[in-house]
C-alpha cells in the first residue's frame, strides 16, 4: 500500500480497487514472538478490508486505551503459553478497566480473539480466556474465536483468519 492510501485509509471513507470504504473501524490488537499471531493478524485486517472497513492492525503495546474505545470492533490476539494467553495481552486487557468505569464504554462493540498455539486443546482454553473477558466482563458482542495450532497448514490457517476478518466486518457493518 501506498504511504498516500496508508493517511487517506485512516482518515476518510473512501474506495479503493472498487471496494467502498465505510468510517468504521475495526482494531486488529495482537502480540507475536515468533510472527505466527502477527501473521494471523495481517490475514484479519485484509478479510475486513475486504468486505469495506478501515482497519488498524497494531501490536498490543502500541495500543491505547483510545485505540479501543474509537474502534466499532476489536479483534484480539495471542499465543497461547499454557493455555492461556501472553502476559502484554492481559496487560491490555486489565487496563481497560478503565473503560469499563467510564461506562463500559466497549459494551456493545464487536469482538473477536485468535491465537496461534502448539495444540488446539491449549489454543481453545487460551480463546475461552479472551472471550470471557471481551464478552463477559465488557459486554461485547463477541464471535467465538479461532485457533492456528501447529499441525495446520499455514495456508489453510491464513484463509480461516481471511474468513474471520470478513465476518467481523460483516457484523461491524450491521451493527447500529
Amino acid at each position: 500500500m501506498m504511504k498516500n492510501e496508508t493517511l487517506l485509509r485512516n482518515c476518510l471513507p473512501f474506495t479503493i480497487g472498487g471496494v467502498g470504504m465505510s468510517s468504521k473501524r475495526l482494531l486488529v490488537a495482537y502480540y507475536s514472538a515468533t510472527g505466527h499471531t502477527e501473521g494471523m493478524a495481517q490475514a484479519i485486517g485484509r478479510g475486513a478490508r475486504k468486505i469495506g472497513v478501515l482497519v488498524d492492525v497494531k501490536r498490543v503495546e502500541e495500543c491505547t486505551l483510545d485505540d479501543l474505545a474509537g474502534a466499532d470492533g476489536i479483534a484480539i490476539g495471542s499465543p497461547t503459553y499454557f493455555s492461556n494467553m501472553a502476559w502484554q495481552v492481559k496487560k491490555l486487557i486489565d487496563e481497560s478497566i478503565a473503560l469499563y468505569r467510564k461506562g463500559r464504554a466497549l459494551s456493545g462493540k464487536v469482538g473477536g480473539c485468535f491465537t496461534s498455539s502448539g495444540t488446539r486443546r491449549d489454543g481453545e482454553e487460551c480463546i475461552r480466556m479472551l472471550e470471557l473477558a471481551l464478552a463477559f466482563h465488557h459486554k461485547m458482542k463477541v464471535l467465538p474465536g479461532i485457533v492456528r495450532a501447529s499441525e495446520d497448514q499455514e495456508d489453510e490457517a491464513l484463509r480461516r483468519c481471511e474468513d474471520y476478518g470478513a465476518e467481523m466486518a460483516r457484523k461491524i457493518l450491521s451493527s447500529p
